[in-house]
């Protein structure tokens, strides 16, 4: 028998309805007040570098702008994961990492200890996912640690 007294759970949230409707899920239905809640953030500059190539480099100004566009972007998702924290009556925190979602999601997961991850999907089919990848398919696949993949 598994002992859940002191769950440890992350939940990733992107800012997306999908992860969204994830955490309100895992409120309802998941969660216990002994439970040790962690929501994580991730940014990705990955937009930001895509806009420079070894044949056109960018502007360093243009650059600096598009990074401030992602953390003012991500500053407001932080804001609106904390209102829908107090919305859904979860004790919770939020942390924040930077760098490719998926990976950052599976190493925070290990680094945190944590019993099981919970992550929103899109729900992309076959194609569209093996083109554009897809998060939750990725920590699926790489993390070690129990994940629940909450599909609305």
């Amino acid at each position: 028998m598994v002992d859940n007294s002191n769950r440890k759970v992350l939940i990733a949230m992107d800012g997306s309805e999908y992860s969204e409707e994830a955490l309100k899920w895992f409120a309802s239905k998941v969660y216990k007040n002994e439970d040790d809640v962690i929501v994580l953030h991730v940014t990705d500059h990955k937009e930001s570098l895509s806009y420079s190539s070894p044949w056109l480099p960018m502007d360093p100004m243009i650059f600096q702008m598009k990074v401030k566009e992602e953390e003012d972007k991500a500053k407001e998702t932080i804001k609106k994961v904390d209102a829908l924290i107090k919305d859904v009556g979860i004790k919770a925190h939020v942390i924040r990492a930077h760098g490719n979602p998926g990976e950052q999601i599976t190493k925070k997961a290990e680094e945190l200890g944590v019993s099981m991850v919970i992550i929103g999907s899109r729900g992309l089919g076959t194609i569209r996912r093996t083109i554009m990848g897809s998060v939750s398919d990725f920590v699926l696949h790489h993390s070690h640690i129990p994940v629940v993949i909450f599909r609305h």
